[in-house]
């Protein structure tokens, strides 16, 4: 009883907390954000450590969610137009950044190349959780829909996670093996990168086609939701329980929201309204635990060289991003928006700052001040700067 009251409070304050954001023309997750790490541990510690423990459940439930519409809300003809760009988007600027990140923290924190790309890769990965569903209000409201442009982020920031996320692995592995007998290769990890998304949009197929005939053959609308969603949520369990690295769930259910949208596209209708309402109440849930998981205490001392090294980053990110977009119909106000649009960070790097210093990795504490810090900066400014400038920058359709 107190754990379902708890989630109650939680999800009533982050109502209201982003509905003061938007008062003050903020994105309403601004506020919930704020509002989650507040109340978390890092100040008020008002929430029970029930809801702590439970919090990530909750988080990948929202995620998977909102990857889940913004597979539904791309169709066959956007995929031909975004193709190339999305894969460029996916590879191009988190490796740059993470790099980046891995020689300015030889510089100036005196980290090994190794140690420098552990923290590089774990701040290069954009935030699904503050870019996806902005661009699926961007769909909703037809903003950028003549060229497809939140598609093409939803797309790319997808797969960006799966290359950031392997790169830390990798750094993390190698680092790691002086405390035991495994070898770790480099090159063996990156060629991994190209099969890992290619295994999970040929799951998300697969799992489309075993469940297409069963969803077909259901005639109540609450069943056709309900299987579709517990595939997703197994497809994510999956990958959680067996810590397997070669198949990014994520992906692979964007990928299956993307088969329904296009060949069974009269239920696809029925789910994505279900789903919109599951999403309506997550994201409260959502925000308030990634804010929660911030602690800006721990900033402290590395907070100046930490901007700067950021700054840095993400100047070399964004020319990541014109780079992926050289060849495209895009104009120079719908390149800088994707520049915007790719510059939060906030899920991954709450998620994985904690790693490095619980696995003893020299450094580890600045590894996640410097994460900490990349969150309380980027995903404020990335969303902000998404919701000001979408409509300036973007066509509008009528």
């Amino acid at each position: 009883m107190i754990l379902i009251l708890s989630l109650l409070v939680i999800g009533i304050v982050a109502n209201y907390s982003g509905k003061i954001a938007e008062k003050i023309k903020l994105p309403s997750l601004i506020g919930m954000m704020i509002i989650g790490m507040f109340i978390g541990p890092s100040f008020l510690d008002l929430v029970p450590n029930k809801i702590i423990e439970i919090a990530p459940t909750i988080k990948d439930i929202a995620l998977i969610t909102v990857l889940f519409i913004g597979g539904l809300g791309i169709n066959i003809s956007q995929i031909k137009q975004i193709g190339r760009p999305a894969v460029l988007l996916s590879i191009i600027p988190a490796t740059l950044e993470g790099f980046t990140i891995a020689f300015l923290s030889m510089k100036f924190l005196g980290f090994t190349f190794v140690q420098g790309s552990i923290l590089g890769f774990i701040i290069a990965a954009v935030s699904p959780a503050v870019l996806i569903p902005s661009m699926i209000s961007l769909i909703d409201r037809k903003i950028g829909q003549d060229k497809a442009i939140p598609q093409m982020l939803l797309v790319g920031a997808s797969a960006d996670d799966t290359i950031a996320i392997t790169l830390f692995t990798t750094f993390l592995g190698i680092y790691m093996q002086h405390n035991n007998t495994e070898n770790v290769s480099l090159i063996a990890n990156i060629i991994s990168i190209p099969i890992t998304i290619l295994i999970s949009i040929l799951c998300g197929f697969l799992i489309f086609k075993l469940s297409s005939f069963m969803i077909d053959r259901i005639n109540k609308n609450y069943l056709k939701v309900s299987i579709t969603f517990i595939i997703c949520l197994s497809m994510r369990m999956l990958e959680k329980s067996l810590n397997l690295e070669i198949f990014n769930s994520l992906l692979a259910i964007m990928v299956y929201g993307f088969f329904i949208r296009n060949y069974m596209k009269k239920d696809a209708n029925v789910i994505l309204d279900s789903m919109n309402k599951v999403w309506k109440y997550g994201k409260l849930y959502l925000f308030t635990f990634v804010g929660m998981s911030i602690n800006p205490i721990l900033v402290g001392k590395y907070f100046f060289i930490g901007i700067m090294i950021l700054t840095i980053s993400l100047f070399i990110r964004s020319i990541g991003v014109f780079i992926a977009l050289i060849g495209t119909n895009l104009n120079k106000k719908e390149k800088l928006f994707c520049v915007i649009a790719y510059l939060p960070k906030a899920t991954v790097q709450s998620a994985k700052a904690s790693i490095p210093l619980q696995m003893g990795v020299l450094g580890g504490d600045i590894m996640q001040a410097i994460a900490i810090l990349s969150v309380l900066v980027t995903a404020p400014i990335g969303a902000i700067g998404i919701n000001l400038t979408c409509e300036k920058l973007l066509h509008t359709d009528n």
